[in-house]
């Protein structure tokens, strides 16, 4: 694998625009993105597997940039975390640690079930909808306008 990658080659290999990653920059979806001596981006390995991140949280789940930015922003915490965690050597401090990163995960778990709750209620009535549109089928609607 290239240690390397031009805009253009990534913009060709994600189906992306340049404007779509300097934009995905300015925003902090893409951090700290190198530049050549001449001042031109380029893509290292770090920087591709962030953008394989969001688009693959905006494709498969279908979420907004400032949520793919919330998702980023926790695992960069939770990576934090994970560094104070092996540094420490004291029990008590792991277990401040550990809360901490206990905290951060049950703060967004509890986001996603608000979005889960909201997105069952938007079903529900989508379903019944569906059920009245299937009922006046079943009872002969009346025909013509």
């Amino acid at each position: 694998m290239k240690e390397r990658y031009s805009v253009e080659e990534v913009c060709e290999r994600y189906g992306v625009t340049a404007r779509t990653l300097h934009y995905y920059e300015e925003i902090g979806l893409l951090n700290d993105v190198p530049r050549t001596e001449g001042g031109h981006r380029y893509y290292d390995e770090r920087i591709i597997v962030q953008l394989e991140q969001i688009i693959r949280l905006k494709e498969v789940l279908g979420i907004s940039l400032q949520e793919v930015k919330t998702i980023v922003e926790l695992e960069a915490k939770l990576e934090q975390i994970r560094g104070a965690y092996r540094q420490e050597d004291k029990a008590e401090e792991k277990t401040k640690i550990l809360d901490r990163g206990e905290q951060e995960l049950q703060r967004f778990i509890d986001q996603i079930d608000s979005r889960l709750d909201k997105l069952q209620q938007l079903r529900q009535g989508f379903q019944q909808r569906l059920d009245r549109v299937k009922k006046l089928k079943e009872t002969g609607a009346p025909q013509g306008s």
